[in-house]
């Protein structure tokens, strides 16, 4: 797939667009900072709400373009894909997008849109740094649980989880999919003592992980 790096030049058009973007949505609680594409289609932001990582950005014609791609790095070096975007494919007219990253993998995250146009052809945003608490990674309250117990998500993000019990050695005990900021946790028939959880997203592989005492 051949890349292509644009020069640091912005249309009239593209400045009238990142200026209402930037009104819109570069105050933040964290000030989290703003950087445009260069490319000359979209606007790309990127800053932190409530420990979300929310990005938008917008474009004009998008009639060569066939989607996007939100790519992820902890580095500003080495970039992952995260989530991938169709395009809309209006023609003479604004489409705007958002998209999120409910749970950033580090404190430090940098995020960077690329538009993949129909001929194959990429271009690239700069990368957008956004700085998150990690302190806030949803555990699992409360940690001493018995028998029809109910857990809570604390903190809680409106996202479908996948929560993994596994005993001492590392089976699996019980699974279940959670979408609420608690469910009820049946541990009849497991023996008394600590177990081990993993969570996980629907794009994300490790959410956070913890232990639990079963009495």
């Amino acid at each position: 797939m051949k890349k292509l790096i644009f020069p640091a030049l912005i249309s009239c058009s593209l400045l009238a667009a990142a200026q209402t973007f930037g009104q819109s949505f570069a105050n933040n609680d964290n000030n989290s900072p703003v950087i445009l594409s260069t490319a000359d289609h979209s606007a790309f932001i990127a800053y932190a709400e409530n420990n979300i990582v929310i990005m938008r950005w917008g474009t004009g014609n998008e009639k060569e373009v066939d989607h996007y791609v939100i790519e992820h790095s902890a580095d500003s070096l080495h970039f992952d894909p995260l989530h991938q975007v169709v395009s809309k494919g209006g023609i003479d007219m604004d489409s705007s997008y958002q998209d999120a990253d409910p749970y950033p993998i580090s404190p430090v995250n940098y995020y960077r849109l690329v538009t993949v146009n129909t001929d194959g052809v990429s271009e690239f945003s700069p990368a957008v740094r956004v700085d998150v608490n990690t302190a806030k990674t949803p555990v699992l309250e409360p940690s001493v649980v018995h028998m029809g117990s109910t857990l809570r998500l604390d903190p809680y993000t409106d996202q479908l989880l996948q929560i993994n019990f596994f005993t001492a050695n590392g089976q699996l005990i019980k699974a279940y999919s959670v979408n609420s900021s608690s469910f009820t946790i049946n541990t009849t028939g497991w023996p008394v003592g600590i177990y081990f959880y993993r969570i996980s997203g629907e794009h994300q592989p490790l959410v956070t992980s913890g232990k639990i005492l079963v009495m």
